[in-house]
């Protein structure tokens, strides 16, 4: 009987945490020739997501859970449940139905029958989205695909099953500063997309606002590329191939025509354009020199407060 391990990130998830368990429940039971494991990860939530998490563990047997001390982000979530799985296949995926646990028989056979390591989805509308979210969003995949070589379909999710030697090769990539679509794609490993539409989660309330979109956009983009360095390089080469042919140009005119009184506007808009230029390059500078900084400082991607995993490795001194 093959292993299966389901890891789920939870941020505030107590209204639909259980609902979600005995959902899924149901499409494993329709799977008797594979074992399933929930890995739960509580991602310091400031409702009661911990309590339901150890309220579940205790009347299901195959429901581990790990609790953060405080929010370290959905990021550092999965990577605590590929840490902690060891099933021969792994599933990432989120706690408020929208990834429908009705894929996973097709997910199997795309990893048993066809031969794929990893059966990743990718959501091809959603249902109340705004225009100018899902405008967003593509804007975000076409820039990222066109600025680094990793390269990711339009509408990929996390939301996947994988191999054990694809999860094994994810865990060897333990940056702080993570984006894990990027690190799926990054791997390698053969992949088969399937297309769902999701709609709005029924329970529970989404934590993401644009301000995180738009975070997690940036975090894309600079986690896989040095295009925006090297933009910044090739604007100021062009802005001094422009300066040097004004100066000939006004050296010539000040020589055969005489010196002219500058004009205001001119002046001023050359010293704004500089300055923007300026200021923006520096901010591209700083954004890629914080992501140094917090890599060397070599801190851990979450620290664990409460977790029944302890509970089976003094079950296993006691024996």
């Amino acid at each position: 009987m093959k292993t299966i391990d389901l890891i789920v990130p939870c941020y505030n998830e107590e209204q639909g945490l259980e609902h979600f368990v005995i959902e899924t429940n149901k499409v494993i039971s329709s799977l008797p020739d594979y074992s399933f494991r929930y890995i739960l990860i509580n991602d310091g939530s400031r409702d009661k997501t911990y309590l339901v998490m150890k309220k579940l563990a205790e009347q299901f047997k195959n429901i581990k859970y790990i609790s953060f001390s405080r929010n370290f982000g959905k990021e550092a979530a999965m990577y605590a449940g590929l840490q902690h799985s060891d099933a021969d296949y792994t599933v990432v995926m989120d706690a408020d139905l929208q990834h429908p646990p009705a894929l996973f028989p097709q997910m199997i056979e795309a990893l048993e029958k066809e031969g794929y390591d990893c059966c990743a989805t990718k959501r091809d509308e959603r249902e109340g989205e705004s225009k100018f979210r899902g405008l967003f969003s593509k804007m975000f995949f076409a820039l990222s695909n066109r600025l680094s070589d990793v390269k990711m379909p339009y509408g990929s999710m996390d939301y996947r099953m994988m191999t054990r030697q694809m999860v094994d090769s994810i865990l060897e990539l333990s940056e702080v500063q993570r984006f894990s679509k990027g690190i799926f794609s990054w791997v390698g490993f053969n992949t088969k997309w399937i297309s769902f539409k999701t709609v709005d989660r029924q329970l529970g309330e989404t934590t993401w606002k644009f301000s995180s979109l738009f975070k997690y956009a940036i975090d894309g983009i600079t986690c896989f590329s040095v295009a925006p360095l090297r933009f910044t390089a090739v604007m100021g080469t062009v802005i001094f191939l422009i300066s040097l042919i004004y100066i000939i140009i006004t050296l010539i005119q000040t020589l055969f025509f005489g010196i002219t009184t500058p004009g205001y506007v001119t002046t001023l808009c050359a010293i704004l354009f500089m300055g923007g230029i300026t200021e923006m390059s520096i901010g591209v500078l700083g954004e890629y020199i914080g992501r140094i900084y917090m890599e060397t400082k070599d801190r851990p991607i979450y620290i664990t407060k409460h977790s029944n995993f302890d509970d089976d490795n003094k079950t296993e001194k006691e024996n």
